[in-house]
């Protein structure tokens, strides 16, 4: 199946074109720049390279979170909209599953964690099945890096940028067990096409409009919202 997978969840920008037989082509960028920016050039950048345009693509899938509010939108409304005109389903795949199916052939039980801000991170944990997947162990929420430590036994590796940010917090708390590999913190679109291609073959491909984000908790706007109606509701 020949499909186009785009990740914006986090500071890098991605987007991977495989078919059946595997990557035709891939291009991956970090910048503290609001993606909108980047991604439709490196969509049609990548394309090219692939050597296929908009009508030949199969379907499309994208990262829905958990992640940046902005860049989630970024990315979901261009796949939408490439999806709608291209008349092909699309399917959503989970930022952290990404990014532990990644190093799913390290062996170790992994912690896949995306850097939430104001002290949490979006975490959820994982196990390698042993033939190149992984599977959930704990799904993804928003939790406190101190919370962690204690649901933790065994080796563990932790990555993403929930990893980068507390390094040395899990270091101090983990001693041994804990390890990291810098390789694995960023999601590589590539693997977020894998995931895609399962996930077509298991019949859950869908309309653009029914793709929705994953939020494990309220934006700053939706917060800033419902203080301003909560005042207004007390004035």
């Amino acid at each position: 199946m020949r499909l186009l997978a785009v990740d914006t969840s986090t500071l890098s920008c991605g987007v991977a074109v495989t078919d059946g037989e595997g990557l035709m082509s891939e291009s991956l960028f970090t910048s503290r720049q609001t993606h909108s920016r980047h991604l439709l050039g490196m969509v049609e950048e990548t394309l090219s390279r692939s050597g296929l345009s908009l009508g030949d693509l199969e379907g499309f899938s994208v990262t829905v979170g958990p992640g940046s509010f902005t860049g989630l939108r970024i990315g979901m409304s261009v796949v939408k909209g490439l999806a709608e005109v291209a008349g092909k389903p699309v399917v959503g795949i989970s930022t952290l599953e990404a990014l532990a199916r990644g190093a799913a052939l390290t062996g170790k039980t992994i912690v896949s964690m995306i850097d939430a801000r104001k002290g949490e991170v979006y975490a959820a944990l994982y196990k390698p099945d042993g033939k190149g997947g992984v599977v959930e162990v704990s799904p993804p929420e928003a939790v406190r890096p101190e919370d962690l430590p204690g649901r933790l036994t065994g080796e563990v590796l932790c990555i993403g940028t929930g990893a980068v940010t507390y390094r040395e917090f899990f270091q101090n708390a983990l001693k041994e067990k804990v390890f990291f590999a810098e390789e694995y913190d960023t999601i590589r679109p590539f693997v977020v096409a894998a995931l895609a291609q399962e996930a077509f073959g298991r019949g859950e491909g869908m309309d653009a409009g029914a793709l929705k984000p994953l939020y494990l908790r309220k934006s700053d706007a939706e917060i800033a919202l419902e203080l301003r109606n909560a005042s207004k509701g007390h004035g």
